[in-house]
């Protein structure tokens, strides 16, 4: 028995526990907007304006470490499955980060959904023009709608400027917060 205690303390104390870990922080003029931690999805513009997007790995010496990978068709022997596929990591420093992206809608996107709801209104518009008989409208003026709702899909005149979301400078700030190892 003394001997199972032994190696029972032995081994309790061998074990690091790696309860705290660093993170970071998105903030709005000194309020936490939302953290970065081991495991939080993450997609990030940098400044030299590539789109890195996965899975916090670690956060260590200011940087982040990125898991690379999306949710898709990974193929078996029976077929197929949907599982995440591992790409890489990359590694990037907090201060080269310009724009984490917020599902936002911005003057660009407003203005896309009126032209394309006056496109479709203009579609039904114009069939109604046709003399058609009662039950044959309903399904033309639904064939248009769909037609023009397809065709506008990809056509987009209002462009934004930057990707919507939170551009890091006066207002927004990323901030590292470094935790010193467990005892």
């Amino acid at each position: 028995m003394k001997y199972f205690l032994l190696l029972l303390f032995i081994f309790l104390h061998s074990i690091k526990t790696y309860s705290q870990n660093d993170f970071v922080l998105l903030k709005k003029k000194g309020y936490t907007i939302d953290r970065f931690y081991n495991g939080k999805a993450i997609t990030v513009y940098t400044k030299d304006h590539n789109t890195y997007s996965g899975f916090v790995f670690f956060c260590r010496d200011d940087s982040i470490i990125i898991h690379l990978g999306y949710m898709g068709l990974k193929p078996t022997i029976f077929g197929s499955t949907i599982d995440s596929i591992f790409m890489g990591f990359v590694t990037i420093a907090v201060k080269d980060i310009a724009i984490i992206p917020a599902k936002r809608m911005t003057g660009a996107d407003i203005g896309n959904l009126i032209f394309k709801a006056g496109f479709i209104i203009g579609g039904i518009a114009i069939v109604n023009q046709f003399n058609i008989p009662v039950p044959a409208i309903y399904l033309a003026q639904f064939g248009s709608a769909l037609a023009i709702n397809f065709a506008t899909q990809y056509i987009k005149p209002f462009k934004n400027k930057h990707p919507p979301g939170y551009k890091i400078g006066k207002k927004f700030t990323l901030e590292y917060i470094h935790l010193p190892p467990a005892k």
